[in-house]
């Protein structure tokens, strides 16, 4: 009885053996069978390397890499041409020659492939100038083994897929700011069109251009309304140039014009709001013009900006004097004005944009706080600049430099 138990016992024993060799056979082809399959071109001229390369990646444990070899870099361009690869191993010697021109042919750091360099040269001066060039990776030859394959496999492909969604994420930037630069130039457009007609009629109303009977009520509606639309037309403008590289391309467009011109069409522009606060403001200019090469508007924007905001800031019955001078070689506009003044501080914040200085409640002013920052992108893309003194209190000398011409 106990002779058959015991045989009985060796046959459990033996069937248990043997389902634990099939279940870890069963594991071994659904581990293979989950092996990604892997295009590698290795680019080596030496046929030991080669073999050496080609079983290191034969008994890696992750991948079933499909291998394809190229010995210089005519056969690595053809390579490149017949098959997308996943990665490609290059030696950095290759005959006479660098594996710099293979990592050319395989796009660089704008490669699909993740781009490996192998190498058996000691220093880090060739790891270097392979990594500027575009490899993710460097392997020393000396120290190959399926583990460091394996490892840098993952590495590199990791790596790859980050450059490949920053990639993807740079395209959609760049799709997107082309489309803000289209919305906000068909927006300007579209706002200024009717905006003009509006300034344009309100004008003449308030004028009593035409000679009507108007009652000198509805003068003063157009007055206001006037005001209004001449802000708007301020906001619409500085939105519109804040956008992108606006400016700069507005550089082909440069003319002579003269400064005074500008500036006495600036002073007009804001008349208005002048008037409302009775604040006097004078324009101070030699006889003859002062000649500058520049985008008109441009330059009468800045002169608005500036002058707006010495308006807004100067308290009522103040003054702002606009002075245009010039040198040999620069011409100068500075506007002056005695109103509440800034620190050092307000100064730097108010350059910044969307900065607004922070005043008291009855104080306080109605603004975007584009105004300064667009002036300081005017007068680069003019190669000029704007200088800012003033003191709390003390009122406020804004003064835009710029080159002459004859």
């Amino acid at each position: 009885m106990r002779s058959a138990n015991t045989a009985r016992s060796n046959v459990l024993e033996a069937g248990f053996a043997q389902s634990e060799v099939e279940q870890r056979n069963v594991l071994i082809v659904e581990a293979d069978q989950f092996k990604p399959k892997t295009k590698v071109l290795v680019v080596e001229d030496d046929d030991l390397d080669f073999r050496i390369t080609r079983k290191v990646l034969l008994q890696l444990d992750s991948y079933e890499p499909e291998i394809d070899r190229a010995c210089d870099l005519r056969e690595a361009q053809l390579a490149a041409q017949r098959t997308d690869y996943d990665i490609v191993l290059i030696d950095f010697c290759l005959g006479m020659e660098t594996g710099v021109p293979v990592i050319n042919v395989f796009g660089g750091e704008e490669s699909n492939a993740a781009l490996i360099l192998l190498t058996g040269m000691p220093g880090e001066d060739i790891q270097k100038i392979a990594l500027k060039a575009g490899v993710v990776h460097c392997i020393n030859k000396d120290h190959l083994s399926p583990v460091l394959m394996e490892t840098t496999f993952r590495s590199a492909q990791h790596t790859q897929g980050l450059k490949s969604e920053l990639k993807k994420t740079i395209e959609q930037l760049r799709e997107a700011n082309e489309a803000k630069d289209h919305f906000y130039a068909s927006m300007g457009h579209d706002l200024r069109t009717p905006l003009n007609a509006i300034l344009g009629y309100a004008e003449l109303i308030s004028q009593n251009t035409l000679d009507l009977s108007v009652p000198s009520r509805y003068q003063e509606f157009a007055v206001r309304i006037m005001s209004g639309g001449l802000h708007l037309l301020e906001v619409i403008n500085n939105i519109v140039l804040s956008n992108g590289d606006a400016l700069e391309e507005m550089r082909t467009e440069f003319e002579k014009a003269d400064l005074i011109d500008i500036a006495r069409k600036g002073m007009d522009l804001l008349r208005i709001f002048a008037e409302q606060k009775n604040i006097r403001v004078r324009l101070h200019a030699p006889d003859e013009p002062i000649y500058i090469a520049c985008k008109s508007s441009l330059m009468t924007q800045a002169i608005v900006n500036i002058l707006s905001n010495a308006i807004k800031y100067t308290p009522e019955r103040g003054e702002v004097n606009i002075r245009v001078t010039t040198t040999d070689s620069e011409a100068m506009v500075r506007v002056q004005d005695n109103g509440i003044g800034m620190s050092e501080d307000d100064i730097e914040l108010a350059r910044t944009p969307y900065g607004r200085v922070r005043l008291p409640i009855h104080q306080s002013q109605d603004g975007t706080g584009l105004g300064l920052p667009i002036v300081d992108k005017i007068m680069s893309c003019h190669d000029g600049e704007m200088e800012i003194k003033s003191y709390p209190a003390d009122g406020t000398c804004v003064t835009l430099r710029m080159l002459v011409i004859g």
